[in-house]
């Protein structure tokens, strides 16, 4: 027999290969059925099969306790049974699950370094006293599928890595791990291929205790070196295969892949103390994948145990451990182009002038702060290190007391006895004022090496004054970012400790006698700020969208008690997808909820976003997809969602009844919804004219100012048009 086998990371290669063995197998053993397995906790998972008989086929998940492989690999049945009658416990099994096989053998399929990956089994309908005699060709195929499959899991791997680096792309701004989006992403892909190999994975959930409290009683800046700090603990201590991402907040997501959950438990145990060791104290929730279930539903159970983690700290009380300053690991921020971020360009210059640290002070009255460090050695400081100014050799570079170059700080009396030196152990040093766009002192850029240095001279500090231009354009755009996300984070921190944002209701009018039928919430912020769209877009972009959208869906739900009909809520596909959500929901009564989806998010994975949706709907949710008619997203979200109601977008409804091209596409979208069972609702109605169209057009609700205005429940302003 011969086959070929794809080097790539092609999905079916794997299972194309077993295939054939497994044909083969059948053929020259005379076993009507052969599958491949692996187990994953209580499940076992095939990965490939050649089955005629049973049904058996690749990605079917079936009990492990019910199987054959579970009674060999346990040692309680032998390999090969030529006649399953003679064999106790394997007679019992198919007595108990009524599993049609009279002989059967199962070996161990096993990577070339013996690492146990799987088991082979085939299975025939009659008794078959020759098989002892061809067991040896059964355990050469193993071998064979043993090499294949740890080639393809190695290949996994790769990948892994190489999504890693493409996750570069979707960095918290903050911390530059992984944001939301690589979260999403990387557990879409981890849940592809755990299906696919049989391979387990757990996920923990890491909430920061205290960040709300540093953030009220020191600022946003000493929250942030937490959620730094944080985040660079969490990176250090796991594999390159592993993910952790900034789910948002003070929450952080880790996925351990092919890990199970004792194991997970020992990193997590490390990691914790760790975090504690450099003033970080956590709740913690972790849950391993069922292949039963899937990684969102390890993560909602995660996310629960890490709430009741979280209530217990709370319970217990005591002060929550803060360390602001100190010793600790630098926090290596990579983008892809090299003058992307402050870091990078400090790495070019630590490689250029070959010196061991490179970092931007600036000046904060008496003190100095080290704004950005890049270091090649341990250091008793990183970034975010608050200390008096005066004494250092950045007040003296600024002041012009300190020439730009110190070739060797022992034979300078000026500096040799300063306690900095000693403390960090400078030998040699480089330093220019940094002044900000419109002249004033903002602080230095500096670099130092722990050796003399007998080769600096004016050109390197001509270097460092050069490129300090580019720093400091860098650090003037990245503190007007940081101080503009800050702004808005304590806005959104007054917000939440008022409540948050209100709701008002529009109502849905059935169109043939205008009686409301729903209500859908707005929501409605304090005046003279940002409106709601852009409240909604910014705490998307600083990380804390959820967090905002939860709280308006809150609010909005509270309506429900004074309503009749059904209550239209909207969210975001990333919202949608949290352990949180999938809780709010399940405390109303979901057959008078509608969940609007709006085409303004991209959905990147519908499997996920049906899966999340699929238990919610069994109790009655109905889904609405927002703007049809705006954009091509939107048909997306029709065609993959399979919408309750379709939410015709204002602009197709205005002046409907003046443009036969607006008819015919609300028309077309009309059919549609008979077909696939979708009623439609006619966004923004502002006259009778528009109305009187839709009528006869057959949409059967409507809402806009013509029916109703926004207003709050009880009092909706509604008129008889």
């Amino acid at each position: 027999m011969t086959f070929s086998l794809t080097t790539s990371a092609d999905p079916t290669g794997f299972e194309s290969a077993a295939t054939l063995i497994l044909e083969d197998l059948r053929d020259r053993v005379g076993l009507e059925t052969w599958h491949v397995s692996r187990r994953d906790g209580t499940d076992q998972v095939v990965l490939a099969a050649v089955d005629a008989r049973l049904g058996l086929a690749a990605g079917q998940v079936l009990p492990w306790a019910d199987s054959v492989c579970a009674l060999v690999i346990d040692g309680l049945a032998p390999m090969c049974a030529p006649d399953v009658s003679e064999v106790a416990t394997i007679s019992e099994l198919v007595r108990r699950t009524g599993l049609q096989a009279r002989s059967c053998v199962t070996v161990p399929v096993s990577a070339p370094d013996g690492l146990m990956l799987g088991t082979l089994c085939g299975l025939g309908s009659t008794r078959h006293p020759e098989l002892p005699d061809v067991v040896g060709v059964v355990h050469r195929q193993a071998q064979i599928l043993g090499v294949l499959l740890a080639h393809e899991l190695q290949l996994a791997e790769e990948v892994r890595r190489a999504e890693r680096s493409e996750q570069a792309a979707h960095q918290d701004v903050l911390t530059s791990i992984g944001n939301r989006r690589a979260w999403d992403v990387a557990l879409s892909r981890e849940e592809h291929r755990a299906a696919r190999f049989g391979t387990t994975a757990t996920i923990v959930i890491f909430d920061l205790n205290g960040l709300k409290q540093i953030n009220d009683t020191e600022g946003h800046e000493a929250g942030d070196q937490l959620l730094v700090r944080a985040a660079a603990e969490l990176s250090a201590r796991l594999r390159s295969s592993d993910t952790v991402a900034r789910l948002g907040g003070d929450e952080f997501g880790v996925l351990l892949p092919q890990t199970p959950l004792a194991q997970a438990r020992r990193v997590v145990a490390d990691v914790i103390d760790r975090l504690a060791e450099v003033g970080v104290s956590v709740s913690v929730g972790m849950a391993q994948r069922s292949a039963s279930e899937g990684l969102l539903d390890a993560w909602r159970k995660a996310d629960a145990e890490m709430y009741v983690d979280k209530k217990r700290a709370k319970e217990k009380g005591g002060p929550i451990p803060v360390q602001r300053s100190g010793a600790g690991p630098k926090t290596q921020k990579s983008l892809p182009h090299p003058l992307q971020n402050v870091d990078a360009v400090l790495e070019l210059l630590k490689e250029q002038l070959r010196m061991d640290v490179v970092f931007v002070n600036r000046f904060e009255g008496d003190n100095r702060q080290f704004r950005n460090l890049v270091t090649s050695i341990d250091l008793p400081i990183r970034e975010g290190f608050v200390e008096p100014a005066q004494g250092s050799y950045c007040r003296m570079i600024a002041d012009g007391s300190l020439p730009a170059v110190t070739r060797s700080t022992r034979q300078n009396p000026l500096l040799r006895d300063l306690p900095v030196t000693d403390r960090l152990n400078i030998g040699s040093y480089l330093g220019v004022p940094l002044h900000n766009s419109d002249g004033g002192l903002y602080g230095t850029l500096c670099a130092f090496s722990t050796t003399e240095s007998p080769e600096l001279g004016e050109r390197d500090a001509q270097v460092l004054r050069g490129v300090g231009d580019v720093v400091m354009r860098l650090v003037e755009s990245e503190d007007t970012r940081d101080d503009r996300r800050h702004r808005f984070l304590r806005d959104l921190d007054r917000l939440l400790a008022q409540g948050g944002p209100s709701a008002v209701y529009q109502a849905i009018h059935d169109l043939e006698d205008l009686s409301p039928v729903g209500y859908e919430a707005l929501s409605r912020f304090p005046g003279g700020g940002p409106t709601p769209g852009e409240w909604f877009t910014m705490a998307a972009t600083y990380g804390v969208g959820p967090q905002l959208e939860l709280k308006a869906l809150q609010a909005a739900a509270a309506g429900l008690a004074d309503m009749a009909g059904f209550l239209s809520l909207n969210t975001s596909p990333s919202t949608l997808l949290t352990p949180e959500f999938n809780r709010l929901m399940n405390e109303l009564p979901l057959d008078r909820v509608v969940l609007e989806m709006t085409e303004h998010e991209a959905i990147e994975d519908y499997d996920s976003v049906n899966s999340s949706l699929k238990a919610l709907r069994r109790k009655g949710l109905r889904v609405a997809v927002d703007d049809a008619g705006a954009g091509f997203a939107s048909m997306h979200h029709i065609l993959a969602l399979v919408p309750d109601f379709i939410k015709l977008d204002i602009s197709l409804v205005r002046g409907i009844d003046r443009q036969p091209s607006k008819q015919a596409l609300a028309a077309s979208l009309q059919a549609f919804g008979v077909k696939t069972g979708a009623a439609l609702i006619a966004e923004g109605i502002e006259n009778a004219s528009e109305l009187t169209c839709l009528r006869q057009l057959s949409i059967q609700y409507g809402q806009g100012y013509h029916l109703s205005q926004p207003g709050a429940l009880p009092h909706l302003d509604r008129t008889t048009a």
